[in-house]
Parts: structure tokens; C-alpha cells; sequence
């Protein structure tokens, strides 16, 4: 089961023996938002006053105040809170007691981690639920107030509408649409938002659009997913971080955060974290994230899968006999031209020096050496005004089941230095 709501929880774990709290500690970190943790009963009563977690993980046997013993002092302050209680086969005397203060789970040792992650997740789903819930009520006792103050308030865009009609906006969308009143909109409401691989827009409701339906499927979305891209009265584009709201099943609350700066930025730190400062293609660490997920889709559908490396040949002669920058003009000649002639869906990247590599998907050895030896020939016409004329050797290798980055990367590269070995300016498997 995904950590979807484990992730978003504070946990409280409580074990007397150092060991073992260490060891399940270090796992719980790395699923739940906070993790505190005590070493007995009365340490663990005093960090849940502490910290108000959101869930209890307990061992039962402990020092000063036993498993038991704390949960009926925390019942005394909250009813409610969710508790999970770890149990030895020995000690199923407490499980009565365990039912009588209301414990969520009572799971018994040795542990199936499974198991327990399994009920914390459901715990935590619960508890997110709740929250969400009393978040809504809440939102809506405010509504009638929200909205005879924020009409004109507000620098964000904020507008009522059933995502066909407008029914009221703030002068922030006014302006941003260059318009006077509300009636001047005549498009539809959802159209505003420009369709965008990465962004949200009417294509998340997948059947007809409905209006309850695009909220819905908002709502299940982590919240750096809440993304549009809106074109203003000048058609400039720009993106905002989208909050909906529920009046009733067709009328929606929306506010529009312009986060078009913070976007920029992201897509400037990503071009510089997978793709190549000097070629403008992928870098190695966008090529083993590709890597990874196509493995994993071999592995589901069985297709082959294969790479090649490319060197070009002689490469060291460029810059020892005409200087780095003819080096470097030549790479980004060779990379355009790969780029220009291999499928949409091959990845290709520069994996480092005169090295690139490029991910055949759907692709045997016998395929990819093909479809290598073309890209070979269309490389060999390259003619560099300065550094002459311009040959690559290439080696191949597909993926077989298990295979590691590492594992298939050395059978290519064996197959890229039986090239070498054997003239250069060929294709080897």
C-alpha cells in the first residue's frame, strides 16, 4: 500500500528497548511526516503533551507506565486520537484492557511490517479524512462572510462559477481578462485553462466534463499538483496555484495564486538538473530516471529494451589540435543531428566527455544495431568547418531480466570497444 496519508501524519512511537526503537524508528522516518519517540510509558505520555502527534505506535511491557497504563491517561485528554498497541504472543492478557480505552490496532510480535504499515496507513487515511471534513464545514460557515469580503480584496484572482458560467469575480480576474463587469465573460469557465501535459486543465475529468468531477479529482491531487496555466488579456501565459472551494454540488469558491515566478524557477532548476548545460539534451540523471521507469514496464508488458553508446571517434584530436571550443562545437553537432533522426519515444542523452547514450524502447539488439548504424551513416556526412569530418563507433546491448544500469551500460560499453578495437566508425553488439 502507497504511503499516500502516512506521509502527511505526526507519529508518536514508544519502545523501552533501544534496539528495537532504533531500528523501527529509522523505517517510520522515512514514512510519516514527524516521527517522535519515547523510551517508556511516562516519556511517552509527556511527549504526547508535548507534541500533540496525530497517532500513537506503543509497546505494551515498559518501564514506569506500561502500554495500557499510558493510553487510559491519554483518553483522558483526547478521546479520539488513534492508538496502535505492539503486543508478545505473552502478553494477550491486555488485550481486554487494550479494547476497554479504545485502542485502534492491536498487532502482536514479531512484527509483520506489513502488517503495521498497513494499519498505520489506514489510521492515517482516516485522520487526514477528518481533517479535510472539519476543514470544509468550517470553510463553508465562512462562505457568506468569505464572500461579501473578498469580492474586491483580495491581489488573488478569486471567482464563483459552475465552471461554465462566471457568476461573481474580484477585480483581480477582472483586470487580468480586461474586463469591466462580470457579464462582459462569455466564454466558458474551464476554458481558461490552457491544456498543458504538465498543468491541470479540463482533460483530468476523464468522460464528460462535470464540474463536481474536476473538483473531485483536484482534490485527490498533492497540493504542488494544484497547477494551471491561464493566458491574460495580453495572451500572456502564466500559472497560478488553484483552491477550490464547495458551495453545493455545481457552485465552486476559486482562487487563483500566481505562482508564475516560483514555476519559472522550477523549470530553470530542472533544465539544470537533467539536461546537459552544453548540448541542451538529457543529462546522465535524467537518462537513470528513464532507465528505471522503462524496467519497470519491461517487466509489466515483456517488451525488449536496448541501448547504445556512442563515441566519437578520435574525439581527444579535436581539442588537442584546434581547442576546446572546436571540442565542444563538435558535441553539439553530433548531438543535434542524433536528435534530429532518432524516434520521439528513444531517449537520448549525453552521458558524459564524447560519450551519449541513447534508450531504444521496443527495441531488440538486432533492431537497435539497425537503427544505430543509420544514425552512424547520417553522422559520417557531418563535415565540421574547422575539425573535418566527424565518425562515431557504437556499441549495443539489450536489457535481460535483472540487468542493472551498470550491467547493461558494461555490455555496451564492451560492444563500444570491440568497435574501436575493430576500425572505428562501426556498430558492435
Amino acid at each position: 500500500m502507497d504511503d499516500l496519508f502516512l506521509s502527511k501524519i505526526n507519529l508518536l512511537y514508544v519502545e523501552d528497548e533501544e534496539s528495537i526503537r532504533n531500528i523501527l524508528a529509522k523505517r517510520l522516518s522515512k514514512k510519516v511526516n514527524t516521527l517522535y519517540t519515547a523510551e517508556n510509558g511516562e516519556d511517552g505520555y509527556n511527549k504526547f503533551l508535548e507534541n500533540s502527534p496525530d497517532m500513537i505506535l506503543t509497546d505494551v511491557t515498559m518501564p514506569k507506565l506500561n502500554g495500557i497504563e499510558m493510553t487510559k491517561k491519554i483518553r483522558e485528554y483526547n478521546r479520539d486520537i488513534p492508538i496502535i498497541i505492539l503486543s508478545a504472543n505473552d502478553e494477550s492478557n491486555y488485550l481486554l484492557s487494550a479494547i476497554e480505552n479504545e485502542v485502534s490496532g492491536y498487532i502482536m510480535k514479531p512484527l509483520d511490517k506489513d502488517k503495521l504499515y498497513d494499519v498505520l496507513e489506514k489510521n492515517a487515511k482516516a485522520i487526514c479524512l477528518e481533517k479535510i471534513n472539519l476543514a470544509q464545514q468550517q470553510q463553508i460557515k465562512k462562505q457568506q462572510v468569505l464572500l461579501q469580503n473578498i469580492i474586491n480584496s483580495e491581489r488573488n484572482m478569486t471567482f464563483l462559477t459552475d465552471f461554465y458560467s462566471l457568476k461573481f469575480a474580484n477585480n483581480s480576474f477582472l483586470d487580468f481578462f480586461g474586463i469591466q463587469k462580470t457579464s462582459e465573460f462569455k466564454n466558458d469557465v474551464i476554458t481558461i485553462f490552457e491544456k498543458h501535459e504538465k498543468f491541470l486543465d479540463r482533460d483530468i475529468v476523464k468522460d464528460e466534463f462535470c464540474a463536481m468531477k474536476f473538483f473531485n479529482e483536484i482534490e485527490k491531487l498533492d497540493e504542488t499538483k494544484r497547477v494551471v496555466l491561464i493566458k491574460d488579456r495580453n495572451s500572456n501565459i502564466k500559472s497560478f496555484y488553484i483552491s477550490l472551494s464547495k458551495l453545493d454540488n455545481n457552485l465552486f469558491l476559486v482562487s487563483l495564486t500566481d505562482i508564475t515566478k516560483m514555476t519559472l524557477e522550477k523549470i530553470d532548476t530542472e533544465q539544470k538538473a537533467y539536461y546537459d548545460g552544453l548540448t541542451g539534451i538529457y543529462n546522465r540523471n535524467k537518462f537513470q530516471e528513464v532507465f528505471e521507469y522503462e524496467v519497470k514496464r519491461v517487466h509489466r508488458y515483456k517488451y525488449p529494451l536496448s541501448i547504445a553508446i556512442l563515441d566519437i571517434d578520435h574525439f581527444k584530436n579535436f581539442n588537442d589540435q584546434h581547442g576546446h571550443l572546436i571540442g565542444d562545437e563538435v558535441l553539439i553537432l553530433i548531438a543535434k543531428k542524433i536528435q534530429e533522426k532518432i524516434r520521439e519515444t528513444d531517449t537520448f542523452a549525453r552521458w558524459g566527455g564524447e560519450e551519449f547514450i541513447l534508450l531504444f524502447f521496443e527495441c531488440t539488439k538486432e533492431d537497435a544495431k539497425n537503427k544505430a548504424d543509420f544514425l552512424r551513416k547520417e553522422i559520417e556526412k557531418t563535415y565540421h568547418e574547422t575539425a573535418g569530418r566527424i565518425t562515431v563507433s557504437i556499441g549495443i546491448s539489450q536489457y535481460q531480466e535483472n540487468d542493472s544500469m551498470d550491467d547493461l551500460f558494461k555490455k555496451a560499453d564492451d560492444a563500444l570497444y570491440r568497435a574501436k578495437e575493430n576500425g572505428r566508425n562501426r556498430v558492435e553488439i
